[in-house]
């Protein structure tokens, strides 16, 4: 007799401890995933109407039995939910630290790719004749682009910690200086070749 109410209590504390859990674990964490609010109450609901026939039919026949019923079920509902919300926190810190890794890893492309296209200029003989001002100084556009790629090369240094706000704003700036750099050198390129074809043409008529 002792045996089979032993075996009976047993019985039913292992199933108010994996209800417990359970419970737990789909009221924290399913209602996020599915995007539905409304599955956390169905979730809570289903679980205590496991849970309340269990202990109170254990209380019926023991009361001692169903006040530890009660303190296993309090029990194991404090450590799953320190457990599960320690596991979501970290979750939530891994999501994020892939995303800032993720931001960075594109604001890294897209300043090598501005530099790509500038060392086009320097190690292209042809580029380096037909645009020389690409590397000069003493451009205003030139200047400006070296300026804005020392703050960006700066700030890639600097960024650690997910803090990539000022790189980001570093490497636009260095996008739009190379364009407005590259623009002014062709453009000059341009009014070259129209002055070297008007002389030539006008010499063409000094000697007609």
């Amino acid at each position: 007799m002792m045996g089979s109410a032993l075996a009976g209590f047993l019985a039913v504390a292992i199933l108010v401890v994996v209800t417990t859990a359970g419970t737990i674990w789909l009221v924290k964490v399913r209602p996020a995933m599915e995007r539905d609010p409304d599955t956390q109450f169905w979730y809570c609901f289903a679980g205590m109407s496991i849970l309340l026939p269990a202990i109170l039919g254990t209380a019926v026949v023991n009361r001692w039995a169903g006040a530890a019923m009660v303190a296993i079920a309090a029990a194991t509902w404090w450590h799953v939910n320190k457990m599960v919300c320690r596991r979501l926190m970290q979750a939530k810190e891994l999501s994020a630290s892939v995303s800032a890794d993720a931001v960075l890893a594109e604001l890294s492309n897209r300043h090598n790719a501005v530099l790509m296209r500038w060392s086009h200029y320097e190690l292209d003989p042809a580029a380096a004749i037909d645009f020389p001002s690409m590397s000069d100084v003493h451009v205003p556009e030139t200047s400006a682009l070296t300026k804005a790629y020392a703050v960006a090369s700066k700030m890639r240094q600097d960024t650690a910690d997910g803090e990539f706000h000022d790189y980001e704003a570093a490497v636009t700036s260095l996008e739009i200086s190379f364009v407005i750099a590259e623009d002014a050198a062709h453009a000059s390129a341009e009014t070259f070749a129209s002055e070297m074809l008007a002389n030539h043409h006008d010499g063409a008529v000094r000697l007609v």
